[in-house]
């Protein structure tokens, strides 16, 4: 982690920020000490995670966990809308039951696609979320947090769904890559370094 960038903080169990601008914007390889939920309302291009590029569209949902290295690579095609939720993994462990690991949202595949029906529920969820914490009523500190696990629940459910798809990783075109890639892939217990790799390929 030490190559990378560790940005943001969350000082509460869980914040949520809807942003709209222009233009992507440039962000380097970074990691967060919480996890991200991000809902692509607009734009398109990729999210890089781990080292592997995913094509988004627009109703993907991202999902980022604690110390996982991360970039968005957007295209400028249409103003880039989100909805980012940072939440604390201790909020979600605490919340989760031995039945119902929340944290468990954010081991599988990192975007999520869902069918329109339960596309437009997520984001409905997450407006409903949105609109409550910004309310500032009375118990809004109560209300917003089961609303977070409702949707958490609900990212969990989806995430099962039978017709649910996890997008893979965009592989390179170059064959070269590729065969470096299952390389390393296969070899990963062994001392690799670059002198060798640069003589092998």
């Amino acid at each position: 982690m030490e190559r990378y960038e560790k940005r943001g903080y969350l000082l509460e169990n869980f914040r949520l920020f809807h942003l709209r601008t222009a233009e992507a914007p440039g962000v380097e390889m970074h990691y967060h000490e919480f996890c991200k939920v991000l809902l692509l309302v607009s734009g398109g291009g990729s999210y890089v995670v781990e080292g592997q590029r995913y094509a988004l569209r627009p109703g993907d949902a991202v999902l980022i966990g604690s110390r996982c290295v991360h970039k968005p690579e957007l295209t400028a095609d249409a103003p880039y809308e989100r909805i980012i939720i940072y939440i604390d993994p201790e909020f979600l462990r605490r919340s989760s039951t031995p039945d119902c690991s929340l944290e468990a949202c954010f081991s599988g595949g990192p975007v999520l696609r869902l069918k329109e029906p339960q596309r437009k529920r997520l984001f409905d969820m997450a407006a409903e979320l949105e609109k409550e914490m910004s309310a500032a009523k009375y118990g809004h500190d109560i209300a917003s947090s089961a609303l977070l696990l409702r949707l958490m629940v609900q990212i969990f459910r989806d995430i099962r769904r039978a017709d649910a798809q996890n997008p893979l990783p965009v592989l390179p075109e170059n064959s070269r890559v590729l065969e470096l890639m299952r390389y390393l892939d296969s070899h990963l217990e062994e001392d690799l370094n670059i002198d060798a790799l640069a003589e092998r390929f």
